[in-house]
């Protein structure tokens, strides 16, 4: 036992001392709070290297803003070279040199492609012409209608009275319109002229005319509504689908109204025929003004115009199927009416996506993705 002491202190004596201490002061353990606490030293860096890079970094960011890429790129270049470790530099070089590429090019200019709204017309030759052909025939018109009024006796009067009527209009339409037109300008135009001899001729029931008072009742309605359909399309410059969806409005009023009034054991002439102006006027004149808050195209109005005609012959044959020649003809005529209009309401609403615009035009291009250069597809356009 008397060794006992002896290994006692080489064991001792063995064991590990502590870790050696720097003379600055304590250590202090790795995960002790204080060093979690302690700030990051700040990066040594040149005054003059900072400068300079931060002023051609704004010059590349502005270029690169302005669309100059090449230049966007060397000054960017500058900004690597001084400081490897900038933060934004690379990335916008790599944006600015993407941009050089052909596929970069391709799509800046997918991008920068207009636009175009539908309630946006330019003129265009077709309308000029159709506004020509139409006054044309209205100049004839009027020629004929002034010679037998004048009480032409010979067939030459009524070929010379013709020929000078459709000079006269084919003239105005063309001396007028040295700029030319859109067409939505031409077609209220045209459409004043047509609903003019329409409301000529219906004058000539709803107010018991005969004669040369019959025939001045078209010419004045010819020409009177020709001039506000002008007074329309100077200042309300309305678009081609906009008199579409107008007319429309008019037609589809008067054709409902006529067949609901025949129903009735009426036989005033005058009567149905001044209740038809009335009606297709208020028709006109309530879709000119709930026009002006749509936009609509010609294609979309023919559409919804077929929807009518196929829903109204749909209602006057599913009765007849069903009812046979038995049923009373008031019957076919309301059925029809309420065809005419499940079929303009039904067609409305399957056309509702028939004008909005077409996808939109996108790029797909191969370029250089992430930090380390790797290869992959991109896709540009404007949603």
């Amino acid at each position: 036992m008397f060794l006992a002491p002896f290994v006692l202190a080489v064991l001792v004596a063995a064991q590990p001392g502590p870790p050696g201490r720097d003379d600055a002061g304590p250590a202090v353990p790795p995960d002790s709070a204080l060093l979690r606490t302690l700030p990051s030293p700040p990066l040594v860096e040149s005054p003059s290297e900072v400068c300079a890079a931060e002023s051609d970094y704004l010059a590349g960011f502005d270029a690169l803003v302005r669309g100059e890429d090449a230049q966007a790129v060397a000054s960017l270049e500058q900004v690597v070279a001084a400081c490897p470790q900038h933060p934004y530099a690379p990335e916008l070089m790599r944006l600015a040199r993407a941009r050089l590429t052909p596929g970069g090019k391709l799509a800046q200019e997918t991008l920068s492609r207009p636009v175009v709204l539908m309630s946006a017309e330019d003129t265009s030759r077709g309308a000029r012409a159709s506004l020509t052909i139409v006054q044309t025939m209205h100049g004839i018109t009027q020629g004929i209608l002034l010679c037998t009024i004048a009480g032409c006796d010979d067939s030459r009067a009524y070929v010379a009275g013709a020929l000078l009527g459709g000079g006269v209009g084919a003239a105005a339409a063309l001396l007028l319109t040295p700029n030319g037109l859109t067409p939505g300008q031409a077609a209220a135009i045209n459409s004043g002229t047509v609903w003019g001899f329409g409301y000529g001729l219906a004058s000539i029931s709803s107010f018991d005319l005969d004669g040369d008072n019959a025939l001045a009742s078209v010419m004045v309605g010819g020409l009177g509504f020709t001039g506000l359909g002008i007074l329309v399309a100077e200042f309300a410059n309305p678009t081609a689908g906009q008199v579409s969806l107008t007319n429309s409005g008019g037609l589809w009023a008067g054709v409902v109204a006529g067949l609901l009034m025949a129903t009735q054991d009426n036989d005033e002439t005058r009567v149905f025929f001044a209740v038809e102006q009335g009606v297709v006027g208020a028709g006109l004149i309530t879709f000119a003004l709930l026009s002006r808050n749509l936009d609509v195209s010609r294609g979309r109005m023919l559409l919804i115009d077929s929807g009518g005609i196929l829903g109204g012959l749909t209602g006057l044959s599913a009765l007849f199927l069903l009812l046979g020649d038995d049923a009373d003809s008031d019957v076919y005529l309301v059925g029809a009416a309420a065809g005419a209009v499940a079929g303009l309401a039904a067609t409305t609403f399957l056309t509702r996506n028939f004008d909005v615009p077409d996808a939109p035009a996108v790029s797909i291009v191969p370029t250089t993705l992430g930090r380390h250069g790797g290869l992959g597809l991109a896709m540009l356009g404007r949603f």
